[in-house]
């Protein structure tokens, strides 16, 4: 890092980083929580979270260089694709599971935990994913 002074940008993409860090991690309890209920192509998600992660902390540590670089929109634009692609992964896989929940089988407790965990996932990635957009609008360092 530089000396320059951080700006908006690069706080938001840290915490969406932070945030992206949470939500794999949730990804992977979801599908780990009941046998009953596990996510396809577990190690799949996990690789493009994690790889997500990677791109949105090296668009951090490459806004922290200077403002708009090539090298911090594409770790950017990565790293939303990603996150989307994990979040509609989980909500795709859980939409038998949420509908039963919701009409016939709402006695299922270990049904309603890997919703909430999905849930939390699903938000984590998804704000995760937003604050990366707002901070594209941002500058990361103060000139």
């Amino acid at each position: 890092m530089t000396n320059n002074k951080k700006a908006l940008a690069f706080y938001l993409n840290a915490v969406a980083v932070v945030l992206g860090v949470a939500g794999v991690v949730l990804t992977v309890a979801s599908g780990l929580v009941s046998a009953d209920n596990p996510l396809q192509n577990m190690s799949l998600l996990a690789v493009a979270g994690v790889a997500g992660v990677v791109l949105a902390a090296l668009g951090v540590w490459s806004g922290g260089k200077g403002n708009h670089t090539p090298v911090t929109a594409v770790c950017v634009l990565g790293a939303i694709a990603l996150y989307s692609y994990v979040y509609g992964q989980c909500i795709l896989q859980r939409v038998v599971l949420i509908a039963g929940l919701f009409s016939f089988n709402s006695g299922n407790t270990a049904g309603w935990q890997v919703f909430y965990v999905t849930i939390a996932a699903v938000a984590c990635l998804i704000v995760g994913a937003l604050l990366m957009v707002v901070g594209s609008f941002y500058k990361s360092v103060k000139e």
